[in-house]
């Protein structure tokens, strides 16, 4: 008597092998964005609540403009955020593209006596910020 699999029972196996594949594969591969797109949103929220801390620290160089943009290098520089990684240039780790975020600008503002940051998008022209109000109404924080 051999013993085995026949062919048929193989391809079975095999197209029931491949059903799984196609459900799990993009579900592990949303969960992974997800997951990113979360570390993100935490990274920046630590970072703005880095920059409200040195801007209370600083209160009078805020009161001389309507805002003051600061970048992520200069906050690790200060000794305001830990750095997460040694290498010059590249302190802190945008979790998407694995590329440094030390040369992402915060703004800072003040509203009620206290510092308020805002995260700056890249594509965002701050020239004009204070002439239109736009700063007072920028969200702060880039993640909803």
């Amino acid at each position: 008597m051999n013993k085995g699999f026949t062919l048929v029972e193989l391809l079975a196996v095999i197209v029931i092998l491949a059903l799984l594949a196609t459900i799990a594969v993009p579900s592990a591969i949303a969960i992974s964005s997800s997951i990113k797109k979360e570390l993100y949103c935490n990274k920046v929220d630590m970072l703005l609540t880095d920059a409200k801390r040195w801007g209370d620290e600083h209160i009078s160089r805020l009161s001389e403009s309507c805002f003051l943009p600061i970048t992520v290098d200069y906050l690790v520089e200060e000794g305001i955020t830990a750095k997460e990684n040694d290498t010059e240039g590249s302190y802190i780790i945008n979790p998407y593209t694995n590329e440094g975020m030390d040369n992402n600008v915060i703004g800072l503002y003040i509203r009620n006596n206290r510092a308020q940051a805002f995260y700056v998008e890249e594509n965002v022209e701050l020239e004009n910020a204070c002439d239109n109000s736009e700063v007072t109404g920028r969200p702060t924080t880039a993640c909803p």
